[in-house]
Parts: structure tokens; C-alpha cells; sequence
């Protein structure tokens, strides 16, 4: 997702700004992989339900979560969310979990579009993108090639599997060019498993 920043910060502070985010955005989700493949079921579920409380500790901004975490809400967070720090995140949280519930190890599909395409879109289209998608005012073509791309890379690898890559990429890059209600962290993995389901 090509995001362009609130206008508070210089353009190279709002990708310096971005670049992090994303970094941290694509590591913080693909820790998700580790419990959806190797914890027991209820191990996994547990530490869904103490990552998700604490999130929603943050966003609530209750006190010590929002104290513990304020670092990461200084140096990551966009101007335009600190009313509802790590908002975006909770959202992230619950895609994945939710996609656990339902599909299980399957989730991993959802882990992969999120982190990986989700990341690398953003990156691309505040760094080098310059053509605006007519239905979305903050994405752009090259955020979204870069989106199809690196998700399409990852589904290959994963499912090794040609077809079931290009759809699920495919079909995932069209939806997150759009700008979702509540937030494209919440849909993306549901839609992407639900896709790999169907295939």
C-alpha cells in the first residue's frame, strides 16, 4: 500500500520513516509463522490471545503496555494514527488469528500476503511510486506490481504450486489496491486463505 504521509515530516524523514515500518512490519508478522507451524493448537492459541490483549492494551493506550511500548510507537508509528497507536497492527493480529481459527496451518498463506506483499507495496510505492490507481487515492501501479510480485515469489515457494500462486497473488494485489474498511491488515489474510482453501 502506497501510503503518502501527513505532511509534518521532510519527504526523506517520511521514508526513512516508512522504510522502518515496513522492516519491522515484515519481521513482526512472520514471527506469526513459528506458532501456526510448530506450537500445539492451544499453545498457538494462547499466544494469539496474550499477543492480541496486549495490542489492544497498547491501543487503548492502558498503562504499562502503552509505557512499554511507547519506543516503538515514537519510532514507527505514522502521525496520522497516534491517536490509536498500533491500531494497525491489532488489525494485523487479528487477520492472522482469525485465519488460524479457520484454516489452520493454511494461515501461513495469510502471514505471507500480509508481511511480505503488504511491506513490500508500501515500500515501493512511497519510494519510487508515481502512477496513482483511478480507484484509491493513497496506492499506486508500481505499489501494487511490487505487491503481486514478491507475494506471487513467496505463494511459489510455499505452495510450489504455479497456478494457485498467480491467482492468490494476483486476486490479493487487486483487493489491497483498494482502499478497505476497516483496514486491508484485517482482510488480506482472510481473503488470501480463503483463496488457497478454495484452490
Amino acid at each position: 500500500m502506497s501510503i503518502h504521509g501527513s505532511g509534518k515530516s521532510s519527504g526523506s524523514d517520511e521514508v526513512l520513516l516508512e522504510v522502518k515500518r515496513q522492516v519491522f512490519h515484515l519481521l513482526a508478522l512472520s514471527l506469526w509463522s513459528v506458532p501456526i507451524l510448530y506450537f500445539p493448537f492451544w499453545l498457538a492459541l494462547l499466544t494469539f490471545v496474550v499477543v492480541i490483549g496486549v495490542n489492544l492494551g497498547v491501543v487503548l493506550k492502558v498503562e504499562p503496555y502503552n509505557s512499554l511500548f511507547s519506543v516503538f510507537i515514537r519510532h514507527l508509528e505514522r502521525d496520522s494514527n497516534l491517536q490509536r497507536p498500533a491500531l494497525q497492527a491489532l488489525y494485523a493480529n487479528l487477520g492472522i488469528f482469525i485465519s488460524f481459527l479457520i484454516f489452520g496451518k493454511l494461515a501461513l498463506v495469510g502471514v505471507v500476503v500480509l508481511a511480505v506483499g503488504d511491506s513490500f507495496s508500501t515500500f515501493v510505492g512511497k519510494i519510487w511510486g508515481k502512477r496513482r490507481i483511478f480507484h484509491s487515492e493513497s496506492k499506486t501501479a508500481e505499489g501494487t506490481l511490487a505487491f503481486f510480485i514478491s507475494v506471487y515469489i513467496c505463494i511459489l515457494i510455499l505452495l510450489e504450486n504455479h497456478r494457485e500462486a498467480v491467482l492468490i497473488s494476483s486476486l490479493s494485489a487487486f483487493l489491497e489496491s483498494f482502499d478497505l474498511i476497516p483496514d486491508d491488515n484485517l482482510i488480506l489474510p482472510l481473503f488470501a486463505c480463503s483463496l488457497a482453501y478454495l484452490v
